[in-house]
């Protein structure tokens, strides 16, 4: 009967011989055993080695018609499985297993009488299109329809949808429970949608601040330690530095200068108007005022640039302070979580003193397995959850997804920022995360292992009977839980297999196998 083989599934095969199943065993409908079916399988020959046909090429079938593997033929064509559908008044074409009238091998006019219209269907002897009785054909070997058993008509399975089926009957009632079969039921949870990934805690980089001077010089003095939360402004550490000295002596200087110029332009000014001094004399002295406040503007913006702050450039201007000390300052509010800056110490611009960080929110690196790549976007919000640290939880949203995979790991990297106001996240810490695809909601819970894939799709096997089970196509949410939710093609307390599930579908693919089918 049916085979198809696959000797990569050797492993399969081996576990269906040790089980001891038989295989199909689809009888002929003769009068008496030792008659021979009237079906003569006849080789079919092709003039050119590039030439095929409908039975030696497959997709030159007729499209959703059942083929019989095992005799090379249609199924409503095999009188050795459907016996009852042989017409014995219409004359037989043994090569290509068709009725002379319907084959255009042998009658190509009948192709050609047909092109550029809908072929009409030969009726059989019962009065029925092939399309009628195809849909009608019955597997006697395994007591269901023919369309409907996994068996016999394994490629099938590649079709279905959510909710449909293939049922895959086992030689007894007792076969199933030899095999150690066991099956579970289908119960309603709550689920939400999501995918998991390995987790990273770090610092939240947009928040993360490398506390340099800038200027060269000595450290004179450290005024805060590691761990000390700091606000912007607040002075972290003093330098003396040459640089910082000449550039207030500059300062200083440029703005006694201007004044001076500011005062003689003025008095130019007055004796220009009373026509004591010439027009000339009196531009000479405003352009000279005007250099030496464009000076002082300039000196002032050197102090700006070591890091002075206005309130303090205007005590210079006041005080007419010229000392080599200046103080390094924190940008912003956060926490002083490295410290490098030592008294005594020369440093310059560059030097990392301390490094500034903003605890209030922290950043989860996220390793995302690449088959889920398609799934996740920015915006999505993420769960993670620390289980070695005393079960902490927190949620963000993902505000990073990588273009590409990573070449070492094969994982798809992101980036979510969390929340950390109650400071329990430390940099480093590793955990698991979801992140979630989906609002919460109602769907049917059952174990991992009752998932089998075949072609990439996920199905399970529910039981009908003793002997009989369905393969039946389901539609999963991804999750990271041990149950698995069904959102569609299960009903709520359905016998699901979960112990000997393989067996199942070693039983499934024993045609495939080349395990199965065998005439007596």
């Amino acid at each position: 009967m049916k085979r198809f083989f696959d000797w990569q599934s050797a492993s399969v095969l081996a576990i269906v011989a040790a089980l001891g199943i038989t295989g199909c065993k689809k009888q002929a409908s003769v009068e008496d055993e030792n008659e021979t079916p009237n079906v003569d399988v006849v080789a079919h020959a092709h003039v050119t080695a590039s030439e095929t046909c409908f039975i030696c090429d497959a997709s030159k079938r007729d499209s959703g018609r059942l083929w019989c593997a095992e005799h090379s033929r249609y199924e409503d064509r095999c009188w050795i499985c459907q016996p009852q559908l042989e017409d014995k008044t219409r004359i037989f074409c043994k090569e290509h297993s068709l009725f002379e009238d319907e084959c255009f091998l042998c009658h190509p006019e009948l192709k050609e009488g047909r092109e550029g219209e809908e072929a009409p269907e030969k009726e059989s002897a019962t009065g029925d299109s092939p399309t009628a009785l195809h849909d009608g054909l019955f597997c006697k070997e395994h007591n269901v329809p023919e369309r409907e058993c996994g068996i016999c008509q394994p490629q099938l399975a590649t079709a279905l949808g959510a909710g449909h089926e293939l049922k895959v009957r086992f030689e007894s009632e007792l076969s199933a429970e030899k095999a150690g079969v066991g099956t579970i039921t289908a119960r309603s949870i709550q689920s939400q949608a999501s995918v998991h990934a390995i987790c990273e805690v770090s610092y939240n980089e947009n928040k993360l601040a490398k506390i340099t001077p800038l200027a060269s010089g000595i450290v004179k003095r450290v005024l805060v330690d590691l761990g000390t939360v700091v606000i912007s402004g607040d002075a972290l550490v003093e330098i003396h530095s040459s640089e910082v000295a000449k550039a207030k002596a500059a300062y200083v200087s440029a703005v006694v200068d201007a004044e001076l110029k500011d005062v003689a332009c003025k008095r130019e000014e007055a004796l220009a108007q009373k026509k004591i001094s010439s027009q000339r004399d009196f531009q000479e002295a405003e352009a000279a005022c005007k250099t030496a406040k464009l000076a002082e503007s300039t000196a002032r913006q050197t102090l700006q640039n070591y890091g002075f702050t206005d309130a303090e450039i205007e005590d210079i201007r006041l005080v007419q302070e010229t000392s080599a000390l200046f103080f390094v300052r924190a940008p912003y509010n956060g926490t002083l979580v490295e410290r490098a800056a030592v008294v005594g110490e020369a440093t310059q611009p560059g030097d990392n003193l301390f490094t500034l960080a903003d605890l209030s929110k922290m950043w989860l690196s996220l390793s995302i397995p690449a088959d889920r790549t398609t799934l996740v976007e920015k915006g999505l919000k993420v769960k993670a959850s620390f289980p070695r640290e005393n079960e902490i939880e927190t949620i963000g949203e993902l505000t990073w997804v990588s273009a590409s995979i990573d070449e070492k790991s094969r994982m798809l990297k992101g980036r979510a920022v969390v929340d950390n106001t109650d400071l329990r996240l430390r940099s480093g810490m590793f955990g698991e995360a979801k992140i979630l695809l989906s609002s919460e909601h109602s769907a049917l819970g059952i174990p991992k292992e009752a998932i089998q894939r075949y072609e990439n799709n996920p199905f399970v096997f529910v039981k009908l009977e003793e002997d009989l089970y369905s393969l039946r196509r389901v539609v999963v949410e991804p999750s990271s839980d041990n149950l698995v939710a069904v959102v569609s093609g299960l009903k709520q307390h359905e016998s699901v297999v979960v112990d000997g599930a393989f067996t199942v579908m070693s039983e499934f693919l024993k045609s495939r196998l080349g395990a199965g089918c065998v005439d007596d």
